[in-house]
């Protein structure tokens, strides 16, 4: 939807950040995930991925719109393993391959019990989840706002949340919006994806209401800018701010590179402490991380 891409010649400030903050500690993002938005949020995701590696992040999502399994572990395996062997099979999959596939891990149990295992280790869950993802410079965190509130709590960073091009979803927009700032204290950017224009089609004749019954792309427009202001202003009356707005046109490059630049800009890069390396253990174990 999303996938054409132009030089990243503009972020090349923010690409040298990301080489210094490889070395330096996790570069954390979040997304927030919704089932009534998950098509639209699915748009952006990945396209989002591919461009942060692009920007030369070697990027892992945490998937907690998919839940573990046998067949396939995710999070919740890697929490019970070592750190040691998280880290060595992790790596293998993030130096394995120079493709520019994304590795996943389905993530909904491992989210669940993240704050259990920091506080077992006597730390924040985002700096524990360092101790396991030690193979990548950043971590995309996709989770509905209830998984992701614990997480994200006295951190520094903006979570991504898309508005599907149906105004119907603002309500829960709004809702997700709430949860985050009341409970989490962290404010959202608002990613506001634009469908394609549709083919005109025959207009139809509402003789009821004698006029058209067939809106045009400007008066769609006009209506989904009304809504979206809306959500602003409530927000600002009612959460004490207003989100950041983006817009995401259909194929349009340029939006897509500025979200991704926005997003590194607002990610919270977590320090590298010396407890958080893991210590060495007896060899390595097979990578989980699936590759999108």
């Amino acid at each position: 939807m999303l996938e054409h891409y132009s030089p990243p010649h503009q972020g090349m400030g923010l690409h040298l950040q990301a080489d210094s903050a490889g070395t330096a500690g996790l570069r954390v993002l979040a997304m927030v995930h919704s089932a009534d938005s998950a098509a639209a949020e699915q748009a952006v995701l990945w396209p989002l991925c591919a461009q942060l590696q692009r920007l030369g992040q070697t990027v892992l999502v945490l998937d907690g719109s998919q839940s573990e399994s046998f067949q396939t572990p995710g999070m919740a395996q890697l929490l019970e393993r070592s750190a040691w062997h998280a880290q060595m099979g992790l790596r293998s999959m993030a130096e394995a391959a120079e493709t520019r596939s994304i590795a996943t891990l389905p993530a909904r149990q491992g989210l669940a019990r993240l704050r259990a295992t920091a506080q077992e280790l006597g730390m924040e869950p985002l700096a524990a989840l360092q101790r396991y993802v030690r193979g990548y410079t950043t971590v995309l965190i996709y989770a509905d706002a209830k998984a992701l509130t614990p997480l994200l709590q006295g951190q520094n960073l903006q979570p991504l949340l898309v508005v599907p091009p149906d105004a119907e979803q603002l309500v829960d927009s709004y809702r997700q919006l709430k949860t985050l700032a009341v409970y989490a204290g962290v404010e959202c950017t608002l990613a506001a994806l634009e469908a394609p224009a549709a083919a005109d089609g025959p207009a139809r004749y509402d003789w009821s209401r004698k006029q058209s019954s067939v809106l045009t792309d400007a008066q769609k427009s006009q209506i989904r800018l009304q809504r979206l202001n809306a959500l602003l202003q409530c927000s600002q009356r009612h959460l004490g701010d207003a989100p950041v707005l983006m817009r995401l046109r259909w194929r349009q490059t340029r939006d897509l590179h500025q979200l991704t630049l926005h997003m590194l800009k607002t990610a919270c890069i977590l320090p590298l402490h010396e407890h958080s390396v893991p210590r060495l253990g007896t060899g390595a174990c097979a990578p989980l991380a699936w590759s999108h």
